[in-house]
């Protein structure tokens, strides 16, 4: 019995994590030494109508494969219990060894920010629909604002784990953009009888009156109604597009869900994914 639970987790472990070896290391905190890596699809924050490959370097494996179902796989994963206590590196990798870098250390969730080229250098030598495998280092010691410096030289190799594919959505949103409209009129009308109806159970139950429902909806969505500019079917459930401003005069991205409930589509929840190019 032994033998076979070992070569259970053994099997197990690849599928949540890849590997990842070297350091990032400051002149003032222990240096952060990885084992392991994962990566999937996320929205770039340069401009969050594309995407791009984010790849987590870790101290303790995640599960990316649940992250990938959420409707922020960013959030999802550094929210992890495998995260929360722990120091990691967070990579955004895209063609032509373009890399951002993001080091945090947890318990005072300090973050050291960087992009290749300059200092900081990438090596990619894999990037594919599958798997990502590279290099990031400095070249030398990088000085922060407040006198600290930094260096680091990391190598990493996963699997990139997707979400199932869903089938597109178009301009509009079709039926679920439809009910999340239906949704946003009954919202600036303070309807509070065609809100909860128009939201999943356990969203409406979250709510405790009809303020508390206007103040999380505009945490969540753009004050203006914004455009709905596609999105994807993934099952019961869909994620619209929204364009809508962000604060007055920067537009963003913004992630809704739709969930099918009987022969209707409900909001189940939304997020803010990023920035985007206005030009």
């Amino acid at each position: 019995m032994r033998a076979a639970i070992c070569v259970a987790l053994l099997v197990a472990l690849p599928a949540l994590a890849g590997e990842a070896s070297g350091e990032f290391k400051t002149n003032k905190r222990p240096p952060i030494r990885p084992k392991y890596a994962a990566a999937y699809e996320s929205r770039d924050q340069r401009d969050a109508r594309k995407r791009v490959i984010e790849v987590v370097l870790s101290e303790e494996p995640v599960d990316a494969k649940s992250a990938v179902l959420e409707l922020d796989p960013h959030s999802a994963v550094v929210n992890q219990s495998s995260m929360m206590d722990h120091n990691y590196v967070l990579l955004w990798v895209r063609p032509g060894n373009d890399v951002s870098m993001n080091a945090t250390y947890a318990e005072k969730m300090t973050q050291f920010v960087d992009m290749t080229p300059g200092r900081l250098q990438a090596k990619i030598d894999v990037l594919t629909a599958d798997h990502v495998t590279g290099r990031l280092f400095t070249t030398e010691p990088v000085k922060t604002m407040d006198d600290e410096s930094y260096s680091l030289d990391l190598k990493f190799s996963t699997d990139i784990t997707r979400a199932p594919a869903g089938t597109k959505l178009p301009a509009g949103g079709g039926d679920p953009g439809k009910a999340f409209v239906s949704l946003r009129g009954a919202i600036a009308k303070k309807n509070w009888s065609a809100i909860k109806s128009g939201v999943t159970a356990e969203r409406a139950e979250s709510f405790s009156d009809l303020d508390d429902a206007l103040s999380t909806f505009g945490m969540w969505l753009p004050k203006k109604p914004g455009k709905i500019t596609g999105g994807e079917i993934r099952g019961d459930s869909a994620i619209l597009d929204l364009e809508g401003e962000i604060f007055e005069g920067q537009r963003g991205l913004f992630l809704v869900r739709m969930v099918k409930s009987g022969d209707k589509w409900v909001f189940d929840r939304a997020t803010r994914a990023g920035f985007i190019d206005s030009k």
